[in-house]
């Protein structure tokens, strides 16, 4: 080796240690400096929890986490939040009671390949209550908001389907009688109607094993009052040329009543008349005492409930005999 050589040897292994931390301290400076240059980029995702088939969570946990992303600001900007999944893994817990679980933090999608990449997770873990899960089919019930129409109400609704099959923790499931609808609006109605509707499980730790949406329909009718009416004269209709009605059998009545249904205006609105209750004589063919069937002529929008009398005891003559008896067809009740 030549001279020359072997003095440029014995400069580069001169004071070598000193030269070593010299290097190491240049790496580690160069290192802060890149450190101090990284971001942080704040990020909130849905905490997602998986279970297995037996046991499912049975006390309230966070329904999302806070992220941070430490990195180059052009590189944690472009990630997005739909590609850092955060995870409460509950399959390998197979008994009933508390456990603590780790919040477990996945990259994908745009948030693979970045580095440097630093990702803290708040909370790091979650206390979490674990109960067996039961499954049991309960009914849906409708759940309305509003008021329909003055003078009407909901006269009767179907549900369909009318039950669902729920999963969840067994002691919610215990108390768990039905599930109701979202708010079915009544404000303004007065005619039947028909709507697509969903369901509302009251808990979340509940969830729907079927599709979560109801068809309803509802039977809206006028509100009716009921009323009483005495005293009603009866109408005798149809009786044929000849023959003429003599008087009321002794054992008949001369006015009737009926009790009727209809809304509160119609009834306010309504004063009897003579005709609301009728005899047809029309098959009356010959004089001599028919028992006729007597019927409610009220007007439309007026359900007659019960009437009576029902059937009239009368007697026709011919309309000689009515004269020779002091009493023509024009004096005969009507």
């Amino acid at each position: 080796m030549s001279k020359s050589r072997m003095e440029l040897l014995e400069r580069l292994l001169a004071d070598w240690p000193a030269k070593i931390l010299s290097l190491a301290g240049a790496i580690a400076l160069s290192y802060f400096y890149q450190i101090n240059k990284l971001e942080e980029r704040p990020m909130s995702v849905p905490l997602v929890v998986v279970t297995n088939d037996d046991f499912v969570p049975a006390s309230q946990y966070p329904r999302t986490v806070r992220l941070v992303l430490r990195g180059e600001s052009n590189a944690i900007y472009a990630v997005l939040e739909g590609d850092i999944e955060a995870t409460l893994d509950l399959r390998g817990y197979t008994g009933a009671g508390v456990w603590r679980v780790p919040v477990r933090v996945e990259k994908r999608g745009s948030a693979l390949g970045i580095d440097p990449l630093e990702i803290s997770v708040d909370p790091s873990d979650v206390a979490v209550s674990i109960e067996p899960r039961v499954v049991k089919e309960i009914p849906v019930v409708p759940s309305f908001r509003g008021y329909l129409e003055p003078g009407f109400e909901l006269a009767g609704f179907r549900l369909s389907p009318a039950k669902m099959e729920v999963a969840g923790p067994s002691s919610v499931m215990d108390e768990l009688a039905d599930a109701a609808t979202e708010p079915i609006e009544l404000t303004g109605r007065s005619d039947n109607f028909e709507l697509r509707t969903k369901v509302q499980l009251r808990d979340p730790l509940l969830v729907l094993l079927s599709a979560n949406v109801v068809d309803f329909s509802a039977e809206v009718k006028k509100a009716l009052v009921y009323r009483n009416f005495q005293g009603l004269e009866l109408g005798y209709v149809g009786l044929r040329d000849g023959l003429a009605l003599l008087a009321a059998d002794a054992t008949g009545a001369a006015t009737g009543a009926a009790r009727v249904a209809a809304s509160s205006a119609e009834l306010e609105a309504f004063t009897p008349g003579p005709g609301l209750l009728e005899a047809d004589l029309s098959d009356v063919e010959r004089p001599g005492v028919y028992a006729v069937a007597v019927s409610p002529r009220f007007p439309a929008g007026f359900d007659v409930e019960t009437w009576s009398p029902m059937v009239q005891n009368v007697t026709v003559v011919a309309s000689d005999d009515a004269a020779v008896r002091g009493v023509d067809s024009e004096e005969a009740p009507q």
